[in-house]
Parts: C-alpha cells; structure tokens; sequence
C-alpha cells in the first residue's frame, strides 16, 4: 500500500514539475502575451527548460522507481540502469518510462487520488450531517443531506477504500515489473541470467562434493569399523583352532578376503575423500596422492594456511585427473606439482611432464578434461593448457578466494 501511494505521489509531482517548466510555453499559447517576439522568447525558454528539465528528471525518476521496484520484488536485477547524459542513447529508456508514468501514471495516479479524497469525504460525512447546518453536502455526482444518507455514503467510502487497499499489492507488483521490464537493458538481462547460471552451478559442484564426503564419512565410520570387526573376529578363531581342525583352511582363507576387502574398501574412501585432505590440507593430500603412483612425483607446496573447503578438495580431484593422465598418456618420466599464491585472493596449481603432449589437441565428450573445466568454471576459475606435441605439458589451474564472508564457506 505505502509502495502504491509513493508510485501515485511520484506520478502527481512529475505532473506538477513538468507543467512548471512548460508554464512558459503555455503562457504564450494562452493569448495575454503580446507581441510575437515575446510569444516566441516564452515558447523557446519552455522548450528549453523541458529540453534540460526533462532528462534529469528521468534519471531521478527512473533510479528512484528502480530501487523500489527491485525492494518491493526482492531480487536484484543485474545493477542500476547505466543513465549516463553524455551518452543519450542511455537517456531512451528513462525519458520512455517518464512519458508513461506522465500519461498513464499519471491518469491512474489522479483518478486514485479524486477517488480517495472522495471516500474520504464520503466516510466522515455523517460527521459532518452531524454538526452542520443542514447543507447537503456534495460528494462527487451525489448530494447527502440526511443522516441515512450520510450512513450510506460512509459504507460506501469504507469499502471503495478498502477495495483500494486490497488490489494495492497486484498494483505495485505489476508496476515494480512494468519497471525492470522498461529501464532494463537487454546486456543486463543477460549479465543477469550469466550470474544466475555460475551461481546454480556453484551450488551443484557444492552439493555433490558434499555429498561425497557424507557417503566418504558414513564408509569410513560404518562399514569400515565393521570390517575390521569381521578380521579380528576371523583372527580369534583362527588362532583358538587347532591346526588340523576342519574348516581351519576356509576360515583363513575368510580372513584374508575380509582384509582385502578392507584394503580395497580403504582404497575406495581415499577416492571418494581423502582424510588426510580435511585434517591437513591440500598440499599434504597431494604428497599422499604422489606417493602412490607410479610415476616419481614432486610436489612444491608454497601455501600459507588453509583454504576453502570447496576450493581445496575440487584443487584435489584435479590434480587427481591431470596426475592419472599423465600416467595412463603421457609415456613421461616424471612429473612435478606446484601450488602457490600468486597474488592475494589468487590460488593456482600447475602440473607439470616431461612426456610426449598433446593434451587437449583432441576432444572427447565427458573426458577428464572437461570435468576439470566444469569443476574450474564454477568457482570462477581459469584453466591453461600448455602442450605441445612432443611435450613438454604444463597445465595450469588459477581459482579466485572469495573474501571472507563470501562465497564458499569453509565447513
């Protein structure tokens, strides 16, 4: 309701500004002037005034309903409208929304208003039936002058009022819209929806690395535990059976699947999610990745501190990729891993082999590569391929630290 009365008050005084600065114009064309030349100095110092007037107007008008409009809905709308008066074309969708609020609006706007001021009147009238002198009282196209009358008149008003204040929120909503609709250009729109995009992609890396560690945690605290369970249960046994009790072979041969299995399950949750990586950080996670492959590795680790949950364990699962591909393709001797910190707010890892390159020259839908890019891009990150054939391959990955406060909260 305050939002539709600001809109009609808004409406009435651009009337009322806009007739002032045209006052010239009109007393020129109302016929007391004499004199052409006056005539003329009055018609051209109101084209003037409306020609400066008329865009700053539009400009106050344009950010004043554009900062209600977005409160009212609650959402952003990719920035401000880009007004600028040294580039008029910024100037059209402003003077556009002014010319309807000055006709349109304002038509509602005083319609509104006369019905108001008339509901008023219409609702204190018994008052005034009351305390007058008898004078019918003349409330639009009707006269009062009996308390009957008055009674009906005030019902009346009553509900034209509350009728008004019950349509008020459609009102506003659809001119809060009418609003973004007008004074939104079609790049902000986009920009618009590129933001609603990275963000929705955010949120999805961050719910499956999340869920990754719950399924990591409920393995590593349920399944795990039960296992052991089972060997050292196996174990017992074993050790209080005699040598050449039947079945001695078969439990043995038990216990040593239920420890493969626990190697293997083991395995497995490092895969999902490392502990290592949550009690100690990204760079210890990766000399523990290094020291099981094949391949010698060396791992330069120049960060201070800790990062980002999200940021850490995608960095992670990266280097992961980009270290089993160098050790299923690319034939190399060695490879090296360097994570470091360019500049504040900056984190960047580059993986480096001395093998044959090539990386990246062809393409394959949902290959390693691709997953990486995905997972980069939506923590706003770069990645750079630098391999020739016949090598060497340098790959590096570049991710932004959101301040603190914003962004990926370190859970």
């Amino acid at each position: 309701m305050l939002y539709s009365a600001a809109v009609g008050i808004r409406a009435l005084m651009l009337i009322s500004v806009v007739v002032l600065l045209g006052a010239p114009i009109g007393i020129a064309l109302s016929g007391p002037v004499r004199g052409t030349n006056t005539a003329a100095g009055l018609i051209t110092a109101g084209l003037a005034l409306l020609g400066v007037g008329l865009p700053l107007i539009s400009v106050v008008l344009a950010r004043a309903d554009w900062s209600g409009a977005t409160a009212l809905l609650d959402r952003s709308a990719g920035g401000p409208p880009g007004i600028r008066l040294r580039e008029p074309r910024t100037l059209i969708r402003p003077l556009a929304y002014t010319v309807m609020m000055l006709t349109i609006g304002g038509a509602i706007a005083v319609f509104a208003a006369l019905v108001v001021l008339v509901s008023l009147v219409a609702l204190i009238s018994p008052l005034l039936t009351a305390l007058g002198d008898r004078e019918p009282i003349v409330i639009g196209l009707f006269t009062v002058s009996t308390v009957p009358q008055s009674v009906l008149a005030s019902v009346i008003g009553a509900a034209v009022l509350t009728g008004l204040v019950v349509i008020s929120p459609a009102f506003s909503r659809a001119h809060a819209l009418v609003v973004l609709q007008m004074l939104t250009r079609p790049e902000q729109r986009l920009q618009r929806d590129l933001t609603v995009t990275a963000q929705s992609r955010a949120r999805l890396v961050r719910a499956f690395d999340i869920e990754r560690r719950r399924i990591e945690r409920d393995l590593h605290d349920g399944v795990q535990p039960q296992l052991l369970s089972v060997s050292m249960t196996l174990g017992l046994a074993l050790a209080a059976m005699p040598d050449d009790a039947p079945g001695r072979s078969d439990v043995a041969r038990a216990q040593d699947q239920a420890k493969q299995t626990l190697g293997a399950l083991r395995s497995f949750v490092r895969n999902i999610h490392p502990q290592v990586l949550t009690d100690h950080g990204l760079g210890a996670a990766i000399r523990e990745l290094a020291d099981t492959l094949i391949l010698p590795i060396a791992v330069e680790d120049r960060l201070t501190g800790r990062l980002p949950t999200e940021i850490e364990t995608n960095l992670y699962f990266c280097v992961t990729e980009l270290l089993s591909n160098v050790v299923k393709h690319s034939n190399a001797g060695q490879a090296q891993v360097q994570l470091q910190r360019p500049a504040p707010g900056l984190v960047e890892v580059r993986v480096r082999d001395d093998g044959g390159g090539g990386a990246g020259a062809a393409h394959w839908d949902n290959g390693g590569l691709n997953g990486i890019s995905d997972r980069i891009a939506a923590l706003d990150g770069d990645l750079e391929i630098d391999s020739p054939l016949g090598g060497p391959t340098a790959i590096t990955i570049a991710i932004p630290i959101p301040a603190v406060g914003k962004g990926y909260p370190n859970d």
